[in-house]
């Protein structure tokens, strides 16, 4: 399922909340696949790189390797699931 098709039918599931998870989960991705997507996307921030290649490997078309495609689908899956739970909201801890 493509993200905007996710986003759209949970209204309250927000891309701006889904960046800020993926920022802070970012740090679980692998060197290898950073540099792969730094490589790929110069002129994107790291966080919108991946929601870029998530829909991309939703529609068949990423040029990632099977395992780093893995990589950013789990880590996507992860702040979609914390956000739905509730635990997307920032706090000043």
């Amino acid at each position: 399922m493509k993200l905007n098709d996710i986003l759209y039918k949970t209204p309250e599931m927000t891309e701006e909340k889904l960046l800020e998870l993926i920022q802070k989960n970012i740090v679980f991705l692998k060197i290898d696949l950073v540099r792969r997507l730094n490589q790929l996307y110069k002129n994107l921030d790291l966080k919108d790189a991946v929601l870029k290649e998530y829909d991309l490997i939703q529609i068949k078309q990423s040029k990632l390797t099977a395992y780093q495609r893995q990589q950013i689908q789990v880590l996507v899956s992860y702040c979609l699931i914390e956000m739905t739970k509730g635990n997307g909201t920032t706090s000043t801890n």
